[in-house]
């Protein structure tokens, strides 16, 4: 597997994080670029990067400033560190001064100044960080410190992406943050199902725009997206009075049938959701035990990482 690792302001390739993650995944490639003072150098570096390594083979890790250049790497698996959206303003307070790397460099700088220019190429690109929706939202996971005293960039996140998780710890990553927590996500996010180990909602607490699985939670064909809920026939014809016969965008016209009841079901009472499976007509399913089952973005990985869904 390649892992490429982008870093924080004023750092390098060289970092004690790059190092450690060189240290604790010896089978891998880790890639651990000097990334650029200028972002639109850097951003030349990123589509450098995409051409050599493939999407499926490949997950990009990113610090602090560095999780805001791997956020734009779209298509990929991405685990956001304490990711700073808004590096201009962190450049702002050190505007016509000098600041120090804080590890070695490949071209042997040692610091780099801080002028306007600087400033506004970083305000424009960070102006146009969400233009365009992540097609792959669900590929990325953000990583924040409960003592991150730097910046907080969480609720921006959450706008654009699904899942979170949180670590104690500050801005930078210390060797027990890195081995306990980036670590073990890292192994997570190289199995091809990471997604699936995923706990169940009741149907209680599904709402519409929830996507869920019929079935195998191994084939996105099987993906069921949710419009509605409710409870047996009343509801079902409720729905069907609504949309019965109206025709989708794309000119497919909407044919419902109330769904063949399991043994020991009541129609009165069977919970179920209206929506659409991957590419196909809308239609009326059973919730829940060989229906469909609707999955919260909540899980566990390593036995003590809690991973959080948002409400976006």
């Amino acid at each position: 597997m390649n892992i490429i690792y982008l870093h924080g302001l004023s750092s390098s390739g060289q970092s004690n994080t790059a190092k450690k993650l060189r240290e604790l995944l010896p089978e891998d490639n880790v890639v651990t670029p000097d990334i650029p003072v200028s972002p639109i150098e850097t951003l030349q570096l990123l589509l450098s990067l995409a051409g050599e390594y493939r999407p499926d083979d490949t997950i990009v890790i990113g610090t602090s400033m560095g999780a805001m250049y791997a956020s734009q790497m779209k298509g990929y698996r991405r685990i956001l560190v304490n990711p700073a959206f808004h590096v201009s303003d962190l450049l702002k307070e050190n505007n016509g001064e000098r600041l120090r790397f804080f590890s070695e460099r490949e071209d042997g700088c040692e610091s780099f100044e801080v002028t306007e220019t600087l400033i506004d190429q970083f305000e424009e690109m960070e102006a146009n960080l969400f233009y365009v929706g992540d097609v792959t939202p669900e590929s990325v996971i953000g990583l924040f410190g409960d003592k991150d005293d730097v910046c907080n960039c969480q609720e921006e996140y959450c706008d654009g992406y699904f899942y979170w998780s949180s670590f104690k710890g500050g801005h930078r990553l210390t060797e027990e943050v890195i081995k306990n927590t980036l670590l073990p996500v890292i192994n997570w996010m190289k199995e091809p199902d990471y997604t699936s180990k995923r706990i169940f909602l009741s149907f209680e607490d599904i709402t519409p725009g929830d996507i869920g699985f019929i079935g195998k939670m191994d084939n996105y064909e099987n993906a069921f997206k949710i419009y509605k809920k409710g409870i047996g026939r009343k509801w079902y014809e409720e729905i069907v009075h609504e949309y019965q016969g109206t025709k989708l965008l794309d000119g497919r016209e909407v044919n419902l049938h109330f769904p063949s009841l399991p043994e020991g079901a009541n129609e009165e009472t069977v919970e179920l959701v209206y929506g659409n499976r991957y590419c196909q007509n809308p239609s009326v399913e059973i919730y829940g035990k060989n229906g469909v089952q609707v999955t919260d973005g909540n899980f566990i990985i390593n036995d003590n990482i809690l991973v959080c869904r948002t409400d976006r």
